[in-house]
């Protein structure tokens, strides 16, 4: 067998198939099949064989794409335990800047192992009685070894996890929890997408996407999709990118227009438990909070004010304490504020008429993902009981890049700066508020 090593050393990847058919043969040894991708220095064990003889294929799943890339073949040997202690050895000399062992010496520690000739084999040792100790200390059940008759050494081997996946975190997340509830996002543009996006990563189960326009070249730039998804409706494009990625999260899309067909998304709210507004224009936004005070669900609104200068995150919780958003502009109004409804209705964002829009993609996603973060608090204080993620108020005004010339609540004076507030109780006679 030639040498295959590159310049660096490079690394084994085993998937759990593997790993398992090495366990579970029934011998202490035997050949493994190999393909090696020289662009990534990467060794993919594709069959194991067993000392008796007995070729097994290893299913590597589809959609670790890089993983069944083609390469070249060859071949090697596994072990299982040929000496004590030998994978403590592979821990102790990984870590050496110069970590190799005599070839001679690992002959003898190693007596079953093929002689390379003038080329190069791999070994990979398996150790199943690993100490709880040894393990502590970063000893692994398998170790790859390079030999030559130059020298033996160590390389690292990566096992494919049983668990992969939000689940790695379920016991530093409430992935159960979250996991039963639903959040409606309308609008699923630059900071809608981002929204989404945040939603799946931490672990809400069900995700329903509301908007009826197509994605198009001037929405690459702020936008979580990109040029694969030109000319469809971005609430199509977006289910499919998130469930590459969130396979387990039921995402779902309705290219509905909130305002126009507003008799079709107001029986939707009975079905989720929180819905964002990320869509632009004053219509959207009333419609929304109108909607969702009517249904008795809790609603976050977030958007960029005054060319993208600051964000602003709205929270809207249906109690005689809180009012809709139309009671909370009036009373900014008449403490002289700067008329917020008014600064989003701009064109862009209809994807018929392109009006170039200041904000930086960076900042639309932070309000995006901040405004699932509000969602999650929301979700977890109110339905869980879990106050650890419990915000600070109703209203957010974040500084993106500030002049600190707006009248309050809008002066932020400092980026990355969060002030939080109240918002009023419900005026008296709102038609959104007030009895139906």
């Amino acid at each position: 067998m030639r040498t295959l090593l590159s310049e660096t050393d490079p690394f084994i990847v085993l998937t759990q198939d593997a790993a398992a058919k090495i366990s579970k043969a029934k011998g202490t040894s035997g050949r493994i099949r190999m393909r090696f991708v020289p662009s990534e220095g990467m060794y993919i064990i594709s069959a194991i064989t067993s000392s008796a003889g007995t070729t097994l294929p290893v299913d590597i799943p589809a959609e670790y794409r890089s993983l069944n890339w083609d390469g070249e073949r060859c071949d090697g040997q596994w072990m299982r335990k040929p000496q004590d202690g030998i994978n403590v050895l592979h821990r102790y000399y990984i870590n050496r800047t110069s970590g190799t062992l005599d070839y001679d010496g690992f002959r003898k520690m190693v007596p079953g192992i093929s002689d390379p000739g003038n080329y190069s084999r791999l070994l990979i040792t398996h150790d199943p009685d690993l100490s709880p100790e040894a393990v502590q200390a970063g000893v692994h059940e398998y170790a790859g070894w390079n030999v030559t008759r130059n020298g033996v050494r160590p390389l690292h081997i990566e096992v494919e996890p049983k668990v992969v996946g939000l689940q790695q975190l379920a016991d530093q997340w409430p992935i159960e929890q979250l996991s039963a509830n639903s959040v409606m996002v309308v609008g699923c543009g630059s900071i809608g997408s981002a929204t989404a996006e945040a939603l799946a990563g931490y672990g809400v189960g069900r995700v329903l996407l509301i908007d009826p326009d197509r994605f198009l070249w001037h929405n690459m730039l702020r936008h979580t999709l990109g040029p694969e998804s030109v000319g469809r409706r971005k609430v199509h494009a977006l289910r499919d990118h998130l469930k590459s990625q969130w396979p387990l999260q039921d995402i779902e899309a309705l290219p509905l227009d909130v305002v126009s067909q507003a008799h079709l998304v107001r029986p939707l709210m009975e079905d989720v438990n929180l819905v964002i507004c990320a869509a632009d224009g004053i219509a959207p936004r009333r419609v929304v909070s109108h909607l969702a005070r009517r249904a008795g669900k809790p609603a976050i609104l977030a958007c960029v004010l005054d060319n993208g200068s600051i964000g602003e995150l709205l929270r809207l919780r249906p109690t005689p304490r809180f009012g809709c958003l139309l009671c909370f502009r009036a009373h900014l109004d008449a403490s002289g504020a700067m008329d917020a409804e008014a600064d989003q209705e701009l064109d862009y964002g209809t994807g018929r008429v392109h009006q170039p829009m200041t904000a930086v993609p960076p900042d639309l996603r932070l309000m995006g993902t901040l405004a699932a973060k509000a969602a999650v608090a929301t979700l977890l204080e109110s339905l869980h009981g879990d106050h650890t993620q419990a915000l600070p108020g109703e209203h957010a005004v974040i500084g993106l890049r500030p002049d600190g010339d707006l009248a309050p609540p809008f002066d932020a004076k400092a980026a990355a700066g969060i002030s939080w507030a109240s918002i009023p109780q419900p005026r008296e006679n709102c038609p959104t508020c007030g009895a139906a």
